[in-house]
């Protein structure tokens, strides 16, 4: 009887915490925290915006899919910078390292800047300056299970305009799958930004988590110098399932969920970039865009101990943004 009671306890602490998270996740249906969704890791930028498989031991690929931080060495420092749209900025740290206790484990911290602009009333009274920032803090952990990592990411996000701010706690879970015992051919999936907030603005349309679903895979094709890379996006989106749920998935809607990024290593210093997203380009109002908009290109660096990659994507008519990333390990720089 105990062990009935036991279990029948269980289970409905089990439904309670389910039914928490999924009352939060609901009643949070308009965009917040777009931030977090912008890569500020140059790399990532070079390829397009979205990738979930491509292992990298230098750039701390962990906040695009927690499995992938068990590629990350030890003591590595990833330090990221992007000039964005707007005179929107963002920085970022990245660490990785274990301890015998928890093991390996990574650490982030990300912050965007929104900007200044003067704020007016409907009257047109001048109200001040308005500005706002965004901070993200990630613990990463990741698990190997043969030919298959699985790994997940806690974050507290808090952003803030003016007087107005909101904050919560968002999980990753993501997985990476090696169908052959070569690590050249991966197969990535990530379920990012789900959660609940600690406090919502008044108006529940600014309060929708940017909940996505990314699968893709890379591969590097023997005796050739490219790896290539593709990534589905926004597979499930809250705001879009709201705003499109009357209308039917066109062949351009599909397109348009499409990233697509390659690699050139030129050797094992020099690596070239270049990436498509077809919704960066979709998006742009072709009057107020250029003839590139969607294309991303950079170039991977290895000076000595220190890596150094930079970054540039094409957004608008007024060009695009840049990025750029210093990744090194403490215990090579020290030795």
């Amino acid at each position: 009887s105990n062990r009935f009671f036991f279990r029948s306890s269980m289970k409905k602490f089990l439904l309670t915490i389910f039914l928490f998270f999924y009352s939060n996740f609901i009643q949070s249906q308009s965009n917040v925290f777009e931030f977090v969704k912008i890569p500020v890791n140059a790399k990532l930028s070079s390829l397009g915006g979205y990738n979930v498989s491509l292992s990298s031991d230098q750039n701390n690929f962990f906040l695009n899919n927690p499995a992938l931080l068990n590629d990350g060495k030890n003591k590595n420092i990833s330090l990221n910078f992007i000039d964005y749209i707007a005179n929107i900025k963002g920085t970022s740290i990245n660490y990785i390292d274990s301890l015998k206790s928890i093991g390996k484990f990574g650490i982030s911290v990300k912050h965007f800047n929104y900007g200044k602009t003067n704020s007016y009333d409907v009257l047109g009274n001048y109200l001040g300056v308005l500005n706002g920032n965004g901070v993200e803090l990630t613990f990463s952990k990741s698990k190997k299970l043969g030919q298959f990592i699985y790994g997940v990411n806690l974050k507290y996000v808090l952003s803030k305009i003016k007087t107005y701010s909101n904050n919560g706690i968002l999980f990753d879970i993501g997985g990476i799958f090696y169908p052959t015992h070569n690590k050249e051919f991966t197969i990535g999936i990530s379920l990012k930004n789900f959660g609940f907030l600690f406090t919502k603005f008044k108006d529940h349309t600014n309060n929708i988590l940017p909940f996505d679903i990314q699968i893709g895979s890379s591969i590097k094709p023997e005796y050739m110098p490219i790896r290539f890379s593709f990534t589905v996006f926004n597979i499930y989106n809250g705001s879009e399932s709201i705003r499109y749920n009357s209308e039917k998935l066109s062949l351009n809607k599909l397109i348009s969920k499409l990233n697509f990024g390659s690699e050139i290593l030129v050797n094992k210093n020099i690596i070239l970039q270049v990436g498509y997203n077809f919704m960066s380009r979709s998006e742009i109002n072709y009057k107020f865009s250029n003839q590139n908009s969607g294309f991303s290109y950079g170039i991977l660096l290895k000076i000595k101990r220190i890596c150094i990659n930079y970054a540039r994507s094409m957004h608008n008519i007024q060009g695009g943004t840049n990025s750029i990333n210093l990744s090194f390990n403490v215990k090579q720089i020290i030795n």
